[in-house]
């Protein structure tokens, strides 16, 4: 892969892939100092009549990120009507759905949504600590494997992490019983990146897909596909004690600047009220 630099002062790292061997731009900042915690809110799956982007805007998150199915619609005209104010900001953060890439939308559709949020990246958060990764699972998974595997293993980028927060569109890990279940090349996308992260290193995985919110035992794992769009059943189970089928909702993590440490994963409703 060749890789295009190009510096801008802004208040966070990030790489973006446009196509999965495509060139990448790097978008290098200044760290953040103003506040003592880096708040992210999570959804996918998104409604954009719900007024969940008031919420997002009361909240003021540092970062928010849409996991997929940008709106449902044959364009992101509706979408970024919606967000594009966070874009703009520098606050918006977008993975591809299958509703935004040929599988349920179009090869159009899939084109302006590389353009929007870039095939899959790479984000430093919270002062430094913190390594976001956006993954294309409608994408070349064996490319992106590859390519996360040199992430996680370049020293220098590495240098100071203490999480890393795996984002994708459909989950590596799901409740049973959910409308959708997990795929292979995600699976072995996700594992072949994890395995090569050293163990003192804290890993999640947040995604959507399933229509529901979703947290398991280990607090590791999560679906926040509450975005409004329709519920989807599942069941909970020992590893997944939480499971909401009724409401929408995001979740929102909170990331101490100072060492790295999370210090909460809670979702909320779209009225901001406190539901796990």
């Amino acid at each position: 892969m060749i890789f295009v630099t190009l510096f801008v002062s802004l208040s966070f790292s990030q790489v973006v892939a446009n196509q999965s061997t495509a060139n990448s731009s790097m978008i290098n900042g200044s760290k953040k100092n103003d506040s003592s915690a880096t708040v992210i809110n999570a959804v996918g799956d998104i409604d954009c009549s719900n007024h969940l982007d008031d919420q997002v805007e009361k909240d003021n998150p540092d970062i928010l990120i849409i996991l997929g199915d940008l709106c449902y619609k044959s364009n992101l005209k509706v979408f970024n009507a919606t967000y594009g104010h966070f874009k703009e900001g520098n606050k918006l953060a977008c993975l591809i759905g299958n509703h935004d890439s040929k599988e349920d939308g179009s090869s159009k559709l899939l084109k302006n949504t590389r353009e929007y949020c870039g095939d899959h990246w790479y984000r430093k958060i919270a002062n430094d600590t913190t390594l976001l990764i956006g993954l294309n699972t409608n994408g070349d998974t064996k490319s992106q494997t590859k390519w996360g595997q040199s992430l996680v293993t370049n020293g220098t980028l590495m240098k100071g992490i203490k999480n890393i927060f795996f984002l994708a569109h459909k989950p590596a890990h799901t409740p049973p019983e959910s409308h959708h279940s997990v795929r292979n090349s995600t699976i072995v996308m996700l594992s072949g990146i994890q395995s090569n992260i050293s163990k003192s290193i804290e890993v999640y995985e947040i995604a959507a897909h399933n229509h529901l919110m979703a947290e398991s035992s280990n607090g590791r794992w999560f679906i926040s596909g509450g975005g409004g769009r329709s519920n989807h059943d599942a069941t909970n189970s020992p590893e997944w004690p939480f499971v909401n089928t009724k409401s929408y909702g995001y979740l929102q993590i909170r990331i101490n600047n100072t060492d790295g440490k999370v210090l909460g994963t809670n979702f909320y409703g779209l009225d901001g009220r406190l539901i796990h």
